[in-house]
């Protein structure tokens, strides 16, 4: 039995929850998978396509000549990579002072309280909406009377039983 499956089968529910995220991480990891084997055919074709183009490339001083095109367009890309490698690991971090974090805390602060505000003003915004349309419906005809006449008709109707109950 598969680890995940054990762990589905002792844990009850939770365990199915467990279970799905992990089979939705090897989903995830196959279509990367197959992402990056359809990635390199990609550029192998494109190799195998420009194999007769050439070019002269010239650096610093030196000239090649017919140096193939697929390859100065990966030479150029790993240059690319090897010159922002730096930039991405050595940047270190940084260190927040007190006062910095204390901003930063009143910032988050206050976009939470501008969030709260917003879904309150959103709320206040549909129960109009919701008024308004329950407005319109009562007045909107059907079949050319008020939906509320049936109220009105029963209304005369306990009117007349009632008077007729005082006569009695």
């Amino acid at each position: 039995m598969s680890r995940l499956r054990k762990k589905a089968t002792t844990a009850g529910s939770g365990g199915r929850l467990e279970f799905i995220r992990g089979f939705l991480y090897n989903v995830r990891m196959v279509l990367k998978l197959i992402f990056t084997i359809a990635l390199l055919v990609a550029v192998a074709i494109f190799s195998g396509f420009n194999l007769d183009n050439r070019c002269n490339i010239w650096l610093f001083g030196k000239v090649f000549n017919n140096a193939p095109i697929f390859m100065s367009i990966l030479v150029s890309f790993a240059a690319g990579i090897l010159v922002t490698l730096p930039a991405v690991f050595l940047r270190g971090e940084k260190k927040m002072t007190a006062e910095q974090a204390r901003a930063l805390a009143e910032r988050l602060e206050q976009n939470e309280k501008k969030q709260l505000e917003k879904q309150i003003s959103r709320q206040k915004k549909l129960e109009e909406a919701k008024k308004k349309a329950q407005q319109v419906i009562e007045r909107k005809p059907l079949f050319g009377k008020k939906q509320n006449a049936v109220a009105e008709t029963s209304a005369p109707k306990e009117k007349a039983s009632s008077d007729q109950q005082e006569k009695k």
